[in-house]
């Protein structure tokens, strides 16, 4: 019973000072879920989809914390979290019927996890002291870095480096939102859920209205 209480207090309590730890667990889980079911689309086996939702839901928060070197790896730090994703693998795997039936929710969730890694990257490098620009940063690092590395293990070109809709951008808007409104002394919880929110904007309004990073016309101007 203490052990539950002690992990409940743990998860309502702030990461890194900054946001509830409960921020960073939910975006682990929202990537690791968009990367099993990219793995699945992939028609990977069951080894596939584990490793590639697990790089895809630890990969960018790696990047970051071995940027901000001696604050501890948040992969490391949370065993529990880690049977958490690889048995939420192994679900997708064997039942992913069920989520081809949930195309939006699988967008939504996709988008979700980017403005929680965004929240998650920015918040522990403001706390650690990494300063304005770099706390945006590393919140954009966090955010698109797990997504890159699941296209480079599938032998593509990242997301972020070909004309797309709203992804990279999305995170830049939502963690210098974050960061500017902390800085300037909003409360942090509010900092988040803003952030968060104008990061699933973003992205889903770019997808609606099709905005997109390039254009194929100006990018064959002579």
């Amino acid at each position: 019973m203490d052990f539950i209480t002690q992990h409940i207090l743990t998860l309502i309590s702030t990461s890194g000072g900054v946001v509830p730890a409960f921020i960073d667990y939910l975006s682990v889980i929202a990537g690791v879920l968009t990367g099993a079911l990219v793995a699945c689309d992939r028609k990977l086996d069951i080894i596939g989809v584990t490793v590639l939702g697990l790089v895809t839901g630890y990969g960018g928060g790696m990047f970051r914390d071995f940027l901000l070197q001696s604050h501890g790896v948040y992969f490391m730090a949370h065993p529990y979290l880690l049977l958490a994703a690889i048995a939420l693998c192994v679900v997708v795997f064997f039942f992913r019927q069920i989520f081809d039936r949930i195309d939006y929710g699988v967008f939504v969730a996709d988008a979700l996890s980017v403005g929680l890694f965004a929240v998650a990257g920015a918040s522990k490098a403001f706390s650690c002291g990494a300063g304005f620009v770099m706390s945006i940063a590393l919140g954009v690092l966090t955010a698109v870095g797990g997504g890159a590395l699941r296209d480079v293990a599938l032998g593509e070109v990242p997301g972020i480096f070909k004309a797309s809709n709203f992804y990279a951008v999305a995170a830049l808007a939502g963690s210098f939102l974050y960061v500017g409104l902390v800085a300037y002394g909003a409360q942090d919880t509010l900092a988040a859920v803003l952030c968060v929110v104008c990061v699933v904007m973003l992205r889903c309004l770019s997808v609606r209205f099709n905005w997109k990073t390039g254009s194929d016309k100006l990018m064959h101007r002579h």
